[in-house]
């Protein structure tokens, strides 16, 4: 506009020119007018001819000057209005041309402050993409780390659970065998003691061995029998005396009382082994309970461990996608910035040369 304006005040002062100009052309056109007159006066003598011819000789030399300065002033003016012409041509164009200029400027600059905000945000935005795959990185490494533990836990459990079981069977074993080979050798006994009206010392010695045996096992197995002890005490002290009548209706008094001890034997020995199978019953189940228990935690946590391990690496994957991102971004928004900058300051001092 500035630009313009010059050219608008160009124009005025080539236009008044011109106007004073034809002003000038005008005067000589009436001097010549009015000379012209005079010389249509009536005839004068030979000096006024020759002085009227001299005259009109100097008007026709004067109007030829005046002519020529005619034709001078109108080619001036031509000139003048021809370079008006070029200067306003060459004034608009130049107009046009910093119009355009000033519009990329504008419009540029806009579309890269845009950019250039987008830019921030999406920087913005993959950093705390980037935080926040980074917490979920560590809590999976935390989580993971203490299903490893639990499972470690679970696994020791299990093992310790099986070496106990594995004893306690084979304690069962060893006591379901002393317990059946007791009753079998008690069963034995009785009917040893019953069938013999005279027994030898060494069916006694084998009964007495019998009831010290039962006894031991009977203690033991935490349920000692006086009972036992005292029928073996009797049967030692029959086998030591004299082999006489005496001593045989003895036998038949003492073996009765014998019987029914070790019958009694019989029904706790039996009772004790009801007792230790139910024991060893009750602890097989409550161990396949345990077993079964520990297994289905240890199948869930490593399950847990597994989507664990690949949402870890689906954070790391996410990691360095964003980051990948996050270099492009700033890259970019590091030229948009450099160029918007160049950008504004050469379309500053473009404006201000146009100003001038």
């Amino acid at each position: 506009q500035v630009r313009a304006s010059g050219s608008i005040v160009w124009r005025g002062a080539v236009a008044r020119a011109a106007m004073g100009l034809r002003r000038f052309l005008a005067i000589v056109a009436v001097v010549g007018a009015r000379s012209g007159s005079v010389l249509q006066e009536p005839r004068p003598n030979l000096t006024a001819w020759k002085e009227t011819k001299a005259a009109e000789k100097d008007a026709a030399d004067g109007a030829v000057k005046v002519q020529k300065k005619k034709g001078a002033v109108d080619k001036a003016i031509e000139m003048l209005e021809g370079l008006q012409t070029q200067i306003l041509a060459e004034g608009e164009a130049e107009a046009a041309s910093y119009n355009k200029f000033a519009c990329f400027c504008k419009d540029t600059i806009k579309e890269k402050l845009a950019a250039i905000q987008k830019g921030e945000d999406d920087k913005t935005q993959l950093s705390a993409d980037i935080a926040e795959a980074f917490s979920k990185r560590d809590q999976l490494d935390t989580k993971i780390g203490e299903l490893q533990d639990h499972i470690g836990t679970l696994q020791s459990d299990v093992k310790v659970a099986t070496e106990l079981r594995h004893k306690d069977a084979t304690l069962y074993t060893a006591n379901s065998e002393d317990l059946t080979g007791a009753l079998d050798a008690l069963e034995g006994a009785i009917q040893k003691l019953k069938a013999s009206k005279s027994p030898s010392l060494a069916q006694l010695k084998s009964v007495s061995e019998t009831m010290q045996t039962a006894a031991l096992l009977a203690d033991a197995l935490g349920f000692g029998s006086a009972e036992a002890s005292q029928a073996a005490t009797k049967l030692v002290m029959l086998r030591q005396e004299p082999a006489n009548e005496v001593r045989m209706e003895d036998y038949k008094f003492k073996s009765d009382g014998i019987i029914k001890m070790l019958e009694n034997l019989v029904v706790q020995f039996r009772a004790e082994k009801v007792q230790v199978d139910k024991t060893e019953v009750s602890s097989m189940s409550a161990y396949d309970n345990m077993m079964q228990t520990k297994t289905d935690e240890v199948k869930a946590a490593t399950h847990e461990m597994t989507e664990s391990k690949k949402k870890k690496e689906n954070a790391i994957e996410e990691i360095a996608s964003s980051n990948q991102q996050l270099t492009t971004v700033e890259a970019t928004l590091k030229d948009d910035k450099e160029y918007t900058n160049t950008l504004s300051s050469m379309c500053s001092e473009k404006a201000k040369t146009w100003d001038q």
